[in-house]
């Protein structure tokens, strides 16, 4: 009898600032339907996880998170659909430059 079939999962990029929460794993799996589910799921496994992406029920300012290639910032993301061979990644924004600077 041939071995059962693994379900397919989302891979999920562990971002460096989250590594320490996941024992230094750069990718997961995880089977969830949507974002909102999916870092639910993560928080699950790897407790701290939500604190440091959302604020409330949605993520914090700044806070991308890509599903196949296509961007999503706060309260749309978590919405999202996220299908068992899809990669996630979770993109922070980077603050930087100085005030009053000009472009040439």
């Amino acid at each position: 009898m041939p071995a059962p079939r693994a379900t397919p999962m989302a891979t999920v990029f562990i971002p460096p600032a989250l590594r320490d929460l996941t024992s230094g794993a750069t990718t997961v799996l995880i089977d969830a339907p949507t974002v909102r589910a999916l870092v639910e799921e993560l928080d699950r496994k790897y407790p701290g996880v939500r604190d440091r992406l959302c604020e409330g029920a949605y993520f914090r300012p700044g806070q991308t998170v890509a599903v196949d290639d296509v961007a999503f910032t706060n309260r749309v993301a978590m919405y999202q659909e996220v299908g068992p061979d899809s990669e996630v990644h979770f993109i922070a924004a980077i603050a930087g430059g100085a005030a009053g600077a000009s472009r040439h």
